[in-house]
């Protein structure tokens, strides 16, 4: 199961909680480092700003590339988190 972002050591329920207190995506990021090491948690991030969960199964790779392109990514940026992404 993936509930973190391995780099920062920042579980989800910290971003989930971050979330319900109003902050935007680009909010968290800064807060968080999230997405901005190696940027595998990108897609996992996005998931717990959409639906709230904190734990996930690993997602295929083109699950994770979806995701990412359905938030605005490019799949060659699948990595860490742009200032245009939110």
């Amino acid at each position: 199961m993936v509930d973190r972002c391995v780099c920062h050591d920042v579980p989800f329920e910290r971003v989930r909680w971050l979330r319900d207190q109003g902050l935007s995506l680009e909010q968290i990021v800064a807060s968080t480092g999230c997405t901005t090491g190696c940027g595998m948690c990108g897609p996992y991030v996005r998931l717990v700003m959409r639906t709230g969960r904190t734990r996930f199964a690993v997602l295929p790779a083109d699950e994770a590339a979806r995701i990412m392109r359905e938030s605005g990514m490019k799949e060659a940026d699948a990595g860490p988190l742009s200032a245009s992404d939110e």
